[in-house]
């Protein structure tokens, strides 16, 4: 890139900016409207006084044993569960499942048989468990309650196979056990991801405001492009010797990094407002920048294919309503039709609300959102070539 370019860039870049910044649509698009409607929502809806959330979990004990009596007891007393968690029992596992298809139970959880006796005989045992999609939180709750089940029968189940080794008596190896403190079941979900707190819908609306408004706000820049060509700057731009894609990239960069503001703004006053984690920071950067970039794209092909600086706000305001609609950044995913969910990983924001999901939901790391992280910037790459490809060509039509 030549020093012509590079100063024709910034030269763009820099008009573009004091535009926005003058005439105000900066400063109100990017951090006035989102952060006030991401802080109704959460009050409205989330935030500290916001229902409490229920989860049903069903049981199914072919078992008998002491074990799952002890795991609900333990979970019932859980000070992050009080309140939250009930348990219903089922005689078998098909009654169980189809509790859970028909929203009777969020989840359920199935003991075997003899799954107490092999615990204690130091054979281990499973417990499997039936979620549901309409129901994420009992699914959360289930499989942190299996995970935590299955850690201590492998820590009886060594326990038993090193006493036996040791050459403690067959009959004295369940005494000998317990009173080297590995006795029962003990639950506790400290550090799990239900722990600390419930799954706050003011994450998800300052989130789904967020991932909304960057549309938006990369959409005064493709005005300003349309704005431009209409009154031919664009066709003075030719004649001067300096790429023409050089005001789309500036003006695109400006965009970009404005909505890349907005959404770490929002995201930073949620976490102020509310006290509400987005979870890892690494992992909700590198999701919000993939967004924007693919935010960016996608109404630069929108713009590409306007007439006018008018058809290009209506064109930009309809991509941003369904995607947000169809993404789940104004409806929660689980509560769309289920036909629905499917269509909504066509669109960014759905590949970045289950990768926030992810990260607020189960404490996870950026390794947890690499796939949605991947396919946002596919979508991005794919948009963004066929915009500029557009561009290329002297014309937005």
């Amino acid at each position: 890139m030549g020093k012509s370019t590079l100063r024709a860039l910034l030269v763009v870049g820099g008009h573009e900016l004091r535009s926005r910044l003058r005439d105000g649509t900066a400063p109100l698009i990017a951090l006035v409207a989102p952060i006030l409607l991401a802080t109704l929502f959460g009050l409205a809806l989330g935030g500290d006084d916001d229902p409490p959330l229920k989860a049903t979990i069903g049981v199914v004990d072919l078992d008998g044993g002491e074990f799952p009596a002890s795991v609900q007891r333990e979970a019932l007393n859980t000070d992050e569960l009080k309140g939250v968690l009930t348990f219903r029992q089922y005689p078998d596992e098909a009654a169980a499942r189809s509790a859970v298809d028909g929203g009777e139970s969020g989840a359920a959880l199935v003991f075997p048989a003899g799954f107490s006796e092999g615990v204690g005989a130091g054979r281990g045992g499973q417990v499997s468990v039936l979620e549901s999609p309409e129901s994420p939180l009992a699914g959360v709750v289930a499989r942190s309650m299996v995970d935590r089940i299955s850690a201590l029968v492998q820590a009886r189940t060594l326990a038993v196979r090193a006493s036996l080794e040791a050459g403690v008596p067959a009959d004295r190896v369940q005494l000998f056990v317990e009173e080297n403190g590995a006795a029962g079941p003990a639950l506790s979900l400290v550090g799990d991801p239900v722990s600390g707190g419930r799954v706050d819908l003011a994450v998800h609306y300052g989130a789904g405001m967020a991932v909304m408004f960057a549309f938006f706000v990369v959409g005064t820049t493709a005005r300003s492009l349309l704005t431009e060509r209409q009154n031919g700057t664009l066709d003075r731009m030719r004649a001067a010797p300096v790429p023409l894609w050089t005001a789309l990239v500036g003006k695109s960069a400006v965009g970009f990094g404005l909505a890349l503001f907005s959404m770490c703004a929002t995201w930073l006053s949620s976490v102020l407002i509310f006290g509400a984690s987005w979870g890892d920071p690494l992992g909700v950067f590198a999701l919000l920048l993939a967004h924007v970039f693919a935010a960016t794209a996608i109404v630069m092909l929108v713009a590409s294919r306007a007439k006018t600086d008018a058809q290009a706000d209506g064109y930009t305001l309809g991509v941003a309503f369904v995607f947000a609609f169809l993404g789940g950044s104004i409806v929660p995913v689980y509560n769309l039709p289920e036909w629905l969910r499917g269509v909504s990983l066509v669109t960014p924001n759905g590949w970045v609300s289950a990768g926030l999901s992810e990260l607020a939901g189960t404490g996870a790391g950026p390794s947890a959102v690499l796939v949605p992280i991947a396919v946002v910037t596919g979508i991005g790459v794919v948009a963004g070539t066929v915009a500029l490809l557009g561009f290329r060509k002297g014309r937005f039509a």
